[in-house]
């Protein structure tokens, strides 16, 4: 395990990370929040077309097969972290 509380998996999925740029990442983390390309392009001024161009090098970068495989590493990496239904918050 390392500072990530993740396997050996993990450590090379964080590696993975940090080979995203910080434009990919912000691609990355609005995928992982479920929206579209076009809300993508709208959120972060871009056209939807350069979404699409950046979630194929995101996807070639991790060597993962779909946006599906992208939603869920990120979630493991702890890129996003969404609130636990039901769970309390301060």
């Amino acid at each position: 395990m390392n500072a990530w509380g993740l396997s050996a998996e993990g450590d090379a999925q964080v590696q993975g990370l940090a080979a995203l740029s910080d434009h990919q990442r912000a691609v990355l983390r609005c995928l992982a929040r479920g929206l579209a390309d076009h809300e993508i392009a709208r959120v972060l001024a871009v056209s939807q077309r350069q979404v699409g161009v950046v979630v194929g090098e995101i996807l070639r970068t991790l060597n993962l097969r779909d946006r599906m495989a992208a939603v869920v590493f990120a979630h493991e990496t702890g890129l996003i972290r969404l609130p636990v239904p039901g769970a309390v918050s301060d």
